[in-house]
């Protein structure tokens, strides 16, 4: 039995897109623990929030989207989840 044309062009589509949130939510987290830890070792507070403040919204968006994305994937894809 074919896919239909929608299922392929959406399995074509979504998993670049959950690549490409994958490493960016990844490396927004990255980015954020050095920044923080580099607030740490100078003892400058306001560096550890303000890297916070700047990063925080758009990782955890990221990693929503790309989770989402994982999830949908898992359908298209008929994965099944492991039982262990």
């Amino acid at each position: 039995m074919s896919e239909s044309r929608t299922r392929t062009l959406l399995k074509r589509v979504t998993m670049p897109v959950f690549k490409v949130g994958l490493v960016v939510f990844l490396v927004l987290g990255v980015v954020l623990v050095l920044g923080q830890a580099a607030g740490i070792v100078v003892g400058d507070g306001t560096l550890v929030e303000g890297v916070a403040g700047v990063l925080a919204v758009p990782m955890t968006t990221a990693a929503a989207v790309t989770g989402l994305l994982g999830f949908v994937l898992s359908y298209l894809h008929h994965w099944s989840g492991g039982e262990d």
